[in-house]
């Protein structure tokens, strides 16, 4: 887990999980040189530990990953009163994307289909967030 703080007091806490750290420690550095402060983990398990003790605006996680995966996590969060409200965009790379549909939406706000572009995933989180997030 690393911690990667915004230049402003005042930034939105976001929680990216995915097993990559190259991909993780890269999204981490530039989600925070535009004012979000981030908290990374690599498995679902830890996601959990971290999304209770920072209680994050938003959570974007991967969806395949060891320990605990990203479905799995989802579950976890809607399952607790307390993170039960936190946005999540579910992203991966599979070649066969999961829909939005049925009560499989109902555990995520957005499912994005990496690669994705920084711009792309920034649009959906300030969505998500509201008047929090940062413009870039």
């Amino acid at each position: 887990m690393n911690h990667y703080p915004s230049t402003s007091p005042d930034s939105p806490t976001l929680l990216l999980v995915d097993d990559e750290a190259s991909a993780l420690e890269a999204w981490a550095l530039l989600l925070s040189l535009h004012e979000f402060s981030v908290h990374t983990a690599s498995d679902g398990n830890r996601a959990l530990q971290l999304a209770k003790a920072t209680c994050p605006h938003l959570i974007i996680t991967d969806l395949m990953m060891p320990i605990m995966d990203g479905l799995a996590l989802c579950r976890a969060l809607r399952a607790d009163p307390d993170l039960a409200k936190i946005p999540i965009i579910l992203w991966t790379a599979a070649t066969r994307p999961l829909k939005e549909k049925g009560a499989l939406g109902l555990l995520f706000e957005r499912c994005l289909t990496k690669p994705v572009a920084f711009e792309t995933l920034v649009e959906h989180a300030r969505t998500l967030i509201g008047p929090l997030a940062p413009r870039i």
